[in-house]
């Protein structure tokens, strides 16, 4: 809530603002499918207006700015100063130093993140010459040559791929010598250095300004409207730009240059996002391994939430990629084995899915031991492919194998795990599962298991 100036509504009462923190990409998703109907949204980007429009949504221009960013990427110091050469690093530098072999690079979801999204069409503008001719990039230039070799390569050199950016700034502090370098917003940046040992870290801006635009929709009301174009004075006021500046959301000499990547159409946008879902595993085979909690306290709404987010995501799977199905309770279930992506397969898990059922104990590990046997045996006619395991769980194992058991093979399988936490869990034993195999804990709840479903079925199928 916010009485800035007096500010208040027709009739007279103060403003009253309810935010949703969220993913841009992942609003800018719920609105194109009139899941939600915001009065405003602020992306971090204008990328993400773009694609609305693209989507036959007409967003109304509020503030064209509410805080100044921009994307970069966060270097170590030595890996900075080997490009450097005495000199100051630029992002050209860095692609170089990526495409050769000489940086080994994270990198986060480009139908979610912000970050990732710009540093996909800074990638593809670079790569089809748009750059020299000062020209917007087209869907055709997708299709040359140029860009389909560069991506490849660049891709190559992409150790980890994560739903959001954050999600690779966690795992870069937990482990610094894992990445060279990553893609994060010059604000994330900012509050990083103040952590202890990461004062030297370095920052190569580049793209599109992150400009944090604040638009509505053209179905507010009068009222609607005017609260939002109030709150946009609000926070463009000078007293909350000077308290976002504190925060690291800084003008910085980049954002001055006049020859910044222009702002391409949501259709190249759409283009370009699909171009990645489809090249992004460089020909390699993904096997997926999905391990769900249907012990008795998931009955109700969330088992029933989780089944309509394996249904949805199940759409994003790329076809031939291969993905299963297990759960557990009193003992683990093998309900859809590992095979080749397509129709009948995406049938058998449709089906499965619809009959998972709530009943019985936990026996967590029981389940995730099996699911790795099936993955390990996969790796062995297939060592080049990629191999992931997703564990979904309300509850604490109360039922076979303990963690001390199986922490060893777990942290030696080499098999990225995602933990959900859905629930009343042991949150100490999911991090260090997490810190073992390179991810992150994801917090989940009836309401946003649907959206994490996604990104991780997205991110890796």
């Amino acid at each position: 809530m916010f009485n800035q100036q007096g500010a208040t509504t027709p009739g007279g009462q103060p403003i009253q603002v309810g935010i949703r923190k969220i993913p841009s990409g992942t609003a800018a998703r719920l609105i194109a499918a009139g899941q939600v109907q915001p009065t405003g949204y602020s992306p971090s980007n204008d990328l993400w207006v773009e694609l609305l429009k693209s989507e036959g949504i007409q967003p109304v221009d509020v503030v064209s700015r509410l805080v100044p960013n921009t994307a970069g990427f966060v270097m170590q110091e030595g890996a900075y100063q080997q490009l450097a050469g005495g000199g100051e690093v630029s992002f050209e530098q860095i692609l170089d130093g990526v495409l050769s072999g000489q940086l080994s690079v994270g990198g986060p979801n480009p139908y979610t993140s912000s970050t990732s999204l710009n540093l996909l069409y800074s990638l593809f503008w670079r790569a089809s010459g748009q750059q020299e001719a000062g020209a917007a990039l087209t869907v055709a230039d997708l299709q040359s040559p140029e860009v389909n070799s560069v991506f490849a390569t660049f891709q190559e050199q992409v150790l980890l791929t994560t739903t959001t950016t954050l999600d690779l700034q966690e795992v870069f502090v937990r482990d610094p010598d894992k990445l060279q370098g990553f893609p994060l917003e010059y604000q994330n940046y900012f509050n990083l250095r103040q952590i202890p040992g990461f004062e030297t870290i370095q920052f190569v801006p580049f793209g599109i300004p992150h400009n944090n635009p604040l638009v509505g929709f053209d179905w507010n009301n009068g009222e609607t409207a005017a609260a939002l174009a109030a709150f946009g004075e609000f926070a463009a006021s000078p007293e909350m730009q000077q308290l976002a500046a504190r925060q690291g959301f800084e003008p910085i000499d980049y954002l001055q240059q006049a020859d910044l990547p222009p702002i391409p159409t949501g259709e190249v946008l759409t283009a370009a996002q699909s171009y990645w879902k489809e090249r992004k595993d460089g020909g390699r085979t993904v096997y997926l391994m999905t391990v769900v909690d249907t012990s008795g306290s998931m009955e109700g709404e969330p088992l029933e939430a989780v089944r309509e987010g394996l249904r949805v995501a199940s759409s994003v799977i790329n076809a031939g990629n291969q993905v299963g199905l297990m759960t557990f309770g009193d003992r683990p279930q093998y309900l859809v084995p590992l095979a080749s992506f397509d129709q009948l397969q995406h049938q058998r898990l449709l089906a499965a899915i619809d009959s998972l059922r709530a009943d019985g104990a936990t026996a967590m590990y029981d389940a995730v031991m099996l699911g790795l046997n099936e993955l390990m045996t996969k790796r062995q006619s297939d060592p080049d492919g990629q191999f992931y395991l997703m564990l979904l769980t309300d509850g604490e194992a109360n039922r076979g194998y303990g963690f001390g058991e199986v922490k060893q093979l777990l942290q030696y399988s080499d098999i990225r795990i995602y933990p959900i936490a859905y629930g009343n869990v042991n949150e100490a034993e999911l991090q260090e599962i997490a810190q073992l195999r390179e991810s992150t804990v994801k917090e989940g709840n009836p309401e946003n298991v649907l959206d994490l479903l996604i990104g991780i079925f997205q991110t890796n199928l």
